[in-house]
């Protein structure tokens, strides 16, 4: 072992500005894995800790007994610590076991295979695709090990306004950067900062922060375990979310047995990712009672791929998790009873689910599908008459049955010999409103392909409806119909096209 320690010595000037940013979290792209390389493993051995200065250390595991490292051991920066677990990094020559994330050398032929560690001597260490933007900072299980939900239900308390100055610790040792503050400058995180997907990006222009850069955040804090999470509403005075859209339910909704108009919840971080819930939704079994309580807590989240089953496998780009919760806060998406992973209702709820241009990047746009994971037969099925719009990255389709998971997947981008391309159709389309901002005229224009029974109306935040433009037949065409909201506030509103029981919607601001 003594005499490994003095190869390492030797090399560890070649190696160290490849191998610090592992250890520090330093904004290199080059160390995120990929997860399409990822293979899951489980070794056993003896620990070999090597100092590389100020108590930062390297770590590697000797399998065959031999004193040599058969492989590196990637615990993240120095300052990691698992949020659910009392796992600690290993000793120079411990026995330990570990269980992770196998990757091929990422610097040069010949060095050593790297473990991303997820589990030490059978404790959680961290999981690499975890959604910590989506459970807003719960942890419920690894999902690679089994495959738990990340749906949360409701929070009852209210998100406390922060103002921090700091400087930023970024940790690129996962398959997307996780963001922290250090707050008193010794060198160690007080805060996880929680900036959203890796897609999400603020019309603003703001950017997230590089390793080390000093910034001011303002931001609603939540308990995270050991660390607190701050969901970003500024960084360096620009606006990253605003905070008014979170609400203490982010984005969810409660919807009752008896309400008199539609719901609608939507994904965190996209108001445009959600699910329309209609008047009449409760399942009734007649005599042998109600399936459904009277109330239920519905919730969407964004998803990484890879957080879905065999994700990686159908070529998804986008993920979404469905979450409907009891008055008792029990998830009714994952019960081993009832209808384990799907829930029915009385009538059609209208989904739509929208991507970014950078995660269908490389992707045919006119080969994506959206897919269900039947919890059954454990295989993703597609959807069928689901409605796609290449133009405004939205796909949306009807149904009396919620999955617990969907996927956007598709296909890598070709050319054909002919360089045709297939037009998928559409039955109707909705632009967005304009102007948008707007105070108090804005329009709202569609266009139909064939006659329809069609109805255009608008919505609060609360699901209430708040006027109706169309209601009835109208032929083919291109149509534009004026709002006026003079006798609206100012905010956030909705508005739903339904084209013979299909529906689309958008959101709109108003403003004062």
């Amino acid at each position: 072992m003594r005499g490994f320690r003095t190869v390492l010595s030797v090399t560890l000037a070649l190696m160290l500005a490849a191998f610090l940013p592992l250890f520090a979290g330093g904004p290199n792209d080059d160390c995120h894995f990929n997860p399409d390389s990822l293979q899951l493993v489980t070794v056993s051995g003896v620990a070999i800790v090597d100092t590389i200065s100020d108590g930062h250390y390297l770590y590697y595991l000797d399998e065959n007994l031999d004193g040599q490292a058969d492989y590196f051991l990637n615990f993240g920066p120095y300052w990691y610590q698992p949020d659910s677990s009392t796992a600690t990094r290993p000793a120079d020559g411990d026995t330990i076991t570990v269980y992770g994330g196998l990757h091929e050398p990422v610097f040069n032929e010949g060095e050593l295979p790297v473990i991303v560690v997820y589990e030490i001597n059978g404790q959680y260490w961290r999981e690499p695709f975890h959604p910590f933007w989506s459970n807003m900072g719960r942890h419920f299980g690894h999902y690679l090990r089994n495959k738990f939900h990340y749906a949360f239900g409701w929070l009852k308390d209210s998100l406390e306004t922060v103002n921090l100055h700091g400087v930023a610790m970024v940790d690129s040792t996962f398959i997307f950067d996780h963001y922290f503050l250090d707050t008193d400058e010794d060198g160690t995180p007080d805060y996880m900062l929680n900036f959203g997907p890796p897609w999400y990006e603020p019309e603003s222009g703001a950017a997230r922060p590089a390793d080390g850069d000093t910034i001011d955040i303002v931001g609603g804090e939540l308990p995270f375990g050991s660390l607190d999470m701050v969901i970003v509403y500024e960084i360096n005075g620009m606006e990253w979310r605003d905070s008014s859209f979170f609400g203490p339910n982010f984005g969810g909704q409660w919807i009752h047995r008896n309400m008199m108009t539609g719901r609608y919840f939507h994904a965190a971080w996209d108001s445009l990712s959600g699910i329309w819930v209609n008047p009449g939704w409760h399942f009734n079994l007649g005599p042998i009672g109600d399936m459904l309580p009277d109330s239920l807590f519905c919730q969407m989240l964004q998803l990484y791929p890879e957080n879905m089953p065999d994700g990686g496998k159908q070529h998804a780009f986008a993920g979404f998790e469905i979450g409907v919760f009891g008055p008792r806060g029990n998830n009714l998406m994952n019960m081993s009873g009832m209808m384990g992973g799907q829930l029915k209702f009385n009538n059609q709820v209208q989904v739509q689910f929208r991507f970014t241009n950078q995660q269908v990047e490389g992707m045919n746009r006119n080969a994506i599908q959206v897919k269900a994971w039947n919890s059954e037969t454990e295989t993703w099925e597609t959807v069928p008459d689901a409605s796609i719009n290449t133009t405004d990255n939205t796909v949306s389709f009807s149904s009396t049955a919620l999955s617990s998971f969907y996927i956007l997947t598709s296909e890598a981008n070709t050319t054909s010999v002919t360089g045709e391309k297939t037009q998928i159709s559409e039955a109707f389309t909705l632009e967005q409103n304009y102007p948008n901002p707007f105070n108090p005229t804005t329009n709202i224009s569609f266009q139909l392909s064939s006659a329809a029974q069609v109805r255009l109306a608008i919505y609060n935040v609360l699901g209430q409806k708040v006027a109706e433009l169309v209601n009835g037949k109208l032929n083919s065409g291109s149509y534009s119909y004026e709002l006026n909201a003079a006798n609206l506030s100012s905010g956030i509103y909705f508005y739903e096209l339904s084209v013979n029981g299909n529906s689309k919607i958008r959101k709109m601001n108003l403003i004062r």
